[in-house]
């Protein structure tokens, strides 16, 4: 009996030293508790930043598409205006009312 005296007596007194590094131990979840709260924050704002950065890349894309085919129309109406100057200047003479050249 006397060595489980000296037992709980051994227990208790490691207890009252290991009290306060319980506590602190304690405190160090707390904070880490609030820390994981806050890396929760950041990200959800990240993954909010992640989709419109998504939304932007793919209407840019879209925009990219739309300016290559305005290019190319672009191009098409150059070449159709150069033919249409060049016959003006061919039928030009060749009719009673002259066609008045353009400066472009």
């Amino acid at each position: 009996m006397a060595d489980m005296e000296l037992l709980k007596a051994i227990e208790g007194m490691m207890d009252q030293k290991l009290a306060p590094i319980n506590q602190r131990l304690d405190c160090i979840d707390q904070r880490l508790d609030c820390i994981d709260q806050r890396l929760d924050c950041i990200d959800q704002r990240l993954d909010r930043v992640d989709q419109r950065l998504d939304n932007v890349e793919s209407e840019l894309a879209e925009v990219k598409d739309r300016l290559s085919g305005v290019e190319e129309g672009l191009s098409e109406v150059r070449t159709g205006v150069n033919t249409l100057l060049e016959w003006a200047d061919e039928v030009g003479g060749t009719i009673a009312f002259p066609i008045p050249k353009m400066n472009l």
